[in-house]
């Protein structure tokens, strides 16, 4: 049953860091166009829509009603190589669109409300099952995972003096999940699940030139539920499907952020961003049937070990006018996950992460166009240190284009 716990150890990693966004892997944390361009340093920034998802103190910046809309295509390129088998293979090329629409509207000149509606991630990956037959038993079966996250915000922020601002927005996230890959033949498992949880957020802005801004994230529980399919399973006498259901705690998020006008045409934030992954430490499974119990569900209880983690990100704007601005960013991503936790669904690297996009404003209509290039660092697991994981050599690269509409209304 060992080959099962690895596999379904797989199907958790991959559900987990989809949607907890604060980590790295084939996936974003960020969201907003104006904010990942300026490397998701924006949490003492926070002045559009997005702060519902960096600091909702930030939306008392906020003078007019407005409707935003924003897009984004996840590309991730992974590659996989284990020379011992021959095996030299990457990913399918697939593009995974994540929507937002937000409403904002000042009650007054100390209140902002609004609700935002978004996917905070949506991410996957397929592999050409001939390249990997090799690592189960010579069959071709078929690897993939398709993860979709959608979150509702309602928020509230408050101006208390001309100096402090706070903000909560609640989150409720409804999580989809569909995975396929060889468990004692072909395994395929579908969750569904809803989770909860609050951002709380504080701005100070002493002046016009200068603000600090503080953001946290309540850990979040939830309960994914569905079914998984095992055509191995009659082989031992049992059912091949049995109903599924995970409970999932994720960790408590903290942000710091400065941001630094010098000049009326130049910004410059940075941010510090820590997540207490060290509390997930484990993941447990409950099956339905008997039998899956007593022969599946003690292996599948996955052992994540994870660290905690800080992210570094910084950003700039130049406004070339009223009209045009120019943005540009950095941030570090690193890796959270012990060596022998590798595999192919989640290759979970370490990334670099360089940003850019430009803004254009005409009217009462705001146009941000960017873009976000993670570089992976490339991770080798030997024989040896592979564990609950995959031996061999693990790369990653993803390009995520985004574009955002607001108007004022």
């Amino acid at each position: 049953m060992k080959r099962l716990s690895k596999c379904l150890g797989i199907f958790v990693l991959t559900m987990t860091m989809a949607m907890g966004l604060y980590s790295n892997g084939v996936n974003l944390n960020g969201n907003g166009s104006k904010a990942i361009a300026m490397g998701g340093a924006f949490v003492g920034l926070a002045d559009d829509y997005s702060a519902v998802f960096w600091n909702p103190a930030g939306l008392t910046q906020m003078k007019e009603a407005s409707l935003s809309f924003f897009a984004t295509g996840v590309i991730p390129k992974a590659t996989y190589k284990l020379a011992p088998l021959g095996i030299d293979t990457k990913n399918l090329s697939k593009v995974y669109p994540t929507p937002g629409i937000g409403y904002f509207k000042p009650l007054s000149p100390n209140v902002v409300v609004g609700v935002y509606a978004y996917a905070p991630s949506g991410i996957g990956g397929t592999w050409n099952g001939e390249d990997l037959k090799l690592l189960s038993g010579g069959t071709a079966f078929t690897w993939e995972s398709m993860l979709g996250v959608f979150a509702l915000s309602p928020a509230i922020a408050v101006k208390l003096n001309e100096q402090i601002s706070f903000g909560v927005a609640l989150t409720m996230d409804y999580g989809m999940l569909k995975l396929k890959m060889p468990a004692l033949g072909q395994y395929d498992e579908s969750l569904k699940g809803f989770g909860f949880g609050a951002t709380l957020g504080l701005l100070f802005k002493p002046n016009d030139a200068i603000s600090f801004g503080l953001s946290f994230k309540t850990p979040m529980k939830a309960t994914l539920s569905g079914d998984a399919k095992m055509s191995g399973a009659a082989l031992v006498g049992l059912p091949t499907k049995d109903d599924a259901e995970r409970k999932v705690t994720w960790p408590m998020w903290l942000g710091a952020g400065l941001c630094i006008k010098p000049a009326d045409n130049w910004t410059f934030t940075v941010d510090a961003q820590y997540t207490n992954w060290k509390k997930l430490k484990n993941i447990p499974i409950a099956y339905t049937n008997a039998g899956w119990k007593q022969f599946f569900e003690a292996d599948a209880d996955l052992q994540l070990r994870w660290k905690n983690a800080v992210q570094w990100r910084f950003g700039l704007e130049y406004r070339l006018s009223e009209a045009f601005a120019l943005r540009g960013g950095f941030y570090t991503d690193p890796i959270v996950s012990p060596i022998d936790t590798h595999n192919i669904l989640l290759p979970e690297l370490g990334y670099n992460w360089i940003t850019f996009g430009v803004g254009y404003k005409a009217g009462n209509i705001n146009l941000d166009l960017g873009v976000e290039y993670g570089m992976g660092k490339d991770v080798t697991v030997s024989f040896a240190d592979a564990g609950d994981g995959m031996p061999g050599v693990f790369g990653a690269k993803i390009l995520v284009p985004n574009i955002a509409v607001t108007i004022r209304l």
